[in-house]
């Protein structure tokens, strides 16, 4: 039998318009942005935190990483990410990676989405300005720890989808692959990176209902 709280989640991720029109603030289990702003207690950086947005706009080393804010329905409700292909490396030579990854930290804890990961998916409302030309990975993180992230391939997505067109990109929570990710304690909702050059605008991200018959993991 489901229980309560199972129940409570999915008729609060179903109803999600309604939600978007109340006075209260929005859920942070459900909404993790909105208008170009993060959901507190969810954070917006670069380079996982080390950069952090002032009026949505900032740059990582060589300006591999920058973000500027954008228009969607009015100026400053979306912001935009540019990325630049650029050789920077870490203490140890490799490409330095996080330079190049776009964050979104839970800055006081954890949610839970384990009971219903397999219904439900990450929805990214987006623009892509120019498509990519290197492998793009859109991962989630628990317990603040690498070694857990579950990310999905986006490249061949990102490069399908029309150019300066917004679009909500729905992503099931159940094809993130990869790491020991734990559900019941996830403490990133966003970890977006390519070694690429890549431009596009995000202006929300949030949790949706999606019926697991129509889940389809490429």
């Amino acid at each position: 039998m489901k229980t309560i709280k199972h129940m409570m989640t999915i008729v609060a991720i179903a109803c999600l318009a309604l939600n978007a029109n109340a006075e209260e603030p929005l859920n942070h289990n459900i909404f993790y942005i909105d208008q170009g702003e993060a959901v507190k207690p969810w954070e917006l950086s670069l380079q996982f935190g080390q950069v952090l947005l002032e009026n949505k706009a900032g740059a990582t080393v060589k300006n591999s990483l920058v973000a500027e804010p954008a228009k969607r329905d009015k100026n400053g409700d979306a912001v935009r990410f540019t990325w630049n292909k650029k050789k920077v490396l870490t203490d140890w030579g490799g490409q330095n990676e996080a330079v190049s990854t776009v964050t979104l930290i839970n800055t006081s804890g954890s949610i839970d989405l384990a009971e219903v990961k397999d219904q439900a998916a990450l929805v990214v409302d987006l623009k892509v300005l120019e498509r990519p030309n290197d492998h793009v990975t859109m991962s989630l993180e628990s317990n603040w720890d690498w070694e857990t992230r579950a990310s999905i391939p986006l490249k061949s997505v990102l490069r399908k989808l029309p150019k300066k067109e917004w679009v909500s990109l729905p992503l099931p929570l159940q094809c993130f692959k990869g790491g020991d990710i734990d559900f019941t304690k996830l403490t990133s909702m966003m970890l977006l990176h390519t070694d690429g050059n890549l431009e596009l605008e995000i202006s929300g991200a949030r949790l949706a209902a999606f019926p697991p018959e129509k889940v389809t993991c490429n």
